[in-house]
């Protein structure tokens, strides 16, 4: 049964479907760091531009890529589209004001977050704290909601 009442919903959804296809879009890049010579060429790339502050921080970012093998790339994008999947999942359960969308998106989105807290404490940024205040309301929002019924 649909539940029309809560408009939030449809935000939330298109939240979700655009994590979605952010997710694919890097799957794409990672299958295609397999195989192909589309990272060194990426690098090289990189190292010609003509960039002033922050160059350093990108080539040590370069050399990271670099250093990741075939295998860990398949594993990125493997990873990439089966959190794409189940955020789709999610996107299109919440947009169609199901029950189960809700209380999905809440257990996946609050399994997610200790792993944002870790981010945080050792990487700063205020894009990670963003996305810890956006998921954190999320499943806020979405445990209350459901939990009315």
């Amino acid at each position: 049964m649909a539940r029309i009442n809560h408009p939030a919903l449809r935000y939330i959804a298109v939240y979700k479907f655009l994590k979605a296809l952010s997710l694919l879009l890097l799957a794409t890049v990672a299958f295609g760091f397999v195989h192909t010579p589309w990272l060194e060429h990426a690098a090289r790339w990189v190292e010609e531009l003509p960039i002033r502050s922050g160059h350093a921080f990108v080539m040590h970012w370069m050399d990271q890529l670099l250093g990741l093998s075939p295998r860990k790339f398949q594993l990125i994008g493997i990873g990439a589209c089966i959190y794409a999947a189940l955020f789709a999942v999610e996107g299109w359960g919440l947009w169609r004001g199901k029950r189960w969308a809700e209380y999905l998106t809440v257990f996946a989105t609050a399994s997610l977050i200790p792993f944002e807290v870790w981010e945080i404490f050792h990487h700063l940024t205020w894009l990670n704290i963003a996305a810890l205040t956006v998921n954190m309301a999320i499943v806020i929002y979405l445990w209350r909601i459901a939990r009315r019924g």
